[in-house]
């Protein structure tokens, strides 16, 4: 049975912050990056190349190292610390005054309790890297809505939708991102392209997980009743809308949002220009850069009204939902991942076992000869390379942020 219209979540998806170094009332001032801090990421820069993989670094964040990339990120970026819970890319500050751009991922964001909790701790590790006096400027920021009961799928997209964004930028297609996700019906809508000052995607949330991302903590957070939300069924689809706010539009606001603090006062107002206000706008009329309507006879679809399932998504971000998901998403996360590494090495067994051949195909051939075989040959191709297994599997634990 489909779920009655209702919001199961909302929340920051993704942030990225510039980093400035700033003076004694943590106002931005253009500097280059610390020569001594130049040199040792050169030096660990140097090793990667070497080694041909990434290097751990002194850095630990939630007690999860970062290790070094041996290439860095386009022409700006020379350097790039990289870990599941988020990256750092680092500039020598020789272009402008930005020295560093942290991206938080999905991960890290939806683990902590408030968006603040996360930006307070990511701001005290950024000052154990480039030191007390910093700037944190927001970059880019998502916010999203996770809604059941409605199927976009089935929605009216020509007539539908009431937009601001120009009708040749308006893309409707069976996947997110490029990614395909089902061919026998439409699974995502995007309103203006990623690199717009202001974007929004809409897509089966659901199916997403199942077919790409696996972040299967999403599941556990839309169950918990918040603020504003109902609590997810567990069997309906839910259906994500989400706006990307890029730096050109919130620099360019009434009420510039510039400082990363600024942002957290200013999630609600964000939310209610991009999809509107349920109240409407000072006219009293239907407003938002983007909203679903219900049509009638009026000429001018500017006037026709929401859509009840488009007023609940407006009503998202009018509480702070503070939910704490730190331990579920990491068990979520092992879960997925043992998961998907034994079924490549299943897939990988019989792979090896088809091209092996003789008694690797047998009619009485099981996994257990392919694994003798290949314990026999792993120690050879280690001591080939001269690799010591153990080493490898502790490097691994570090950078998942693994109990060593």
């Amino acid at each position: 049975m489909t779920q009655a219209v209702g919001l199961v979540g909302y929340g920051v998806d993704t942030l990225i912050l510039n980093v400035r170094y700033a003076d004694s009332f943590l106002c931005p001032v253009k500097r280059e990056l610390d020569t001594a801090l130049q040199q040792e990421l050169d030096q660990l820069q140097a090793e990667a190349r070497r080694d041909e993989q990434a290097v751990a670094s002194r850095w630990a964040f939630h007690n999860t190292l970062l290790f070094l990339e041996p290439h860095g990120a386009g022409r700006q970026w020379r350097w790039l610390l990289t870990c599941r819970l988020l990256s750092v890319a680092i500039s020598r500050g020789k272009f402008n005054d930005i020295i560093a751009q942290v991206r938080f991922s999905s991960e890290f964001l939806w683990s902590q309790a408030w968006a603040g909790d996360a930006l307070s701790e990511v701001h005290s590790f950024l000052m154990s890297i480039f030191g007390e006096n910093l700037h944190l400027q927001v970059s880019e920021v998502h916010l999203c809505a996770d809604v059941v009961g409605f199927d976009f799928s089935h929605a009216d997209y020509e007539t539908g939708f009431v937009t601001r964004v120009r009708k040749n930028d308006t893309i409707y297609g069976p996947g997110v991102d490029g990614v395909a996700l089902d061919y026998h019906r439409v699974s995502s809508l995007r309103f203006s392209s990623h690199g717009s000052p202001i974007s929004c995607t809409i897509y089966d949330k659901t199916l997403e997980i199942k077919q790409k991302s696996h972040k299967t903590w999403f599941f556990d957070y839309w169950s918990r009743e918040k603020p504003g939300c109902v609590a997810w069924d567990g069997t309906s689809d839910v259906w994500r809308v989400e706006f990307r706010f890029k730096r050109e539009f919130l620099h360019n606001l009434a009420t510039p949002i510039e400082g990363a603090y600024d942002l957290l006062d200013q999630l609600q107002a964000l939310w209610s220009y991009a999809a509107g206000q349920a109240a409407g706008g000072a006219d009293g009329l239907p407003d938002g850069w983007l909203r679903y309507v219900v049509p009638t006879g009026d000429s001018n679809r500017s006037r026709w009204p929401v859509h009840p399932a488009w007023v609940v998504i407006q009503a998202a971000f009018a509480e702070t939902s503070e939910v704490e998901l730190g331990p579920v998403v990491r068990e979520r996360v092992r879960e997925v991942s043992l998961a998907c590494g034994l079924a490549a090495v299943i897939g990988y067994c019989s792979t090896l076992a088809a091209w092996l051949g003789g008694v690797f195909v047998g009619t009485d051939a099981d996994v257990s000869q392919v694994l003798h075989w290949l314990y026999e040959e792993g120690l050879t191709y280690l001591e080939e390379k001269e690799r010591d297994y153990w080493k490898e599997v502790v490097k691994k634990q570090k950078r998942f942020g693994l109990a060593v």
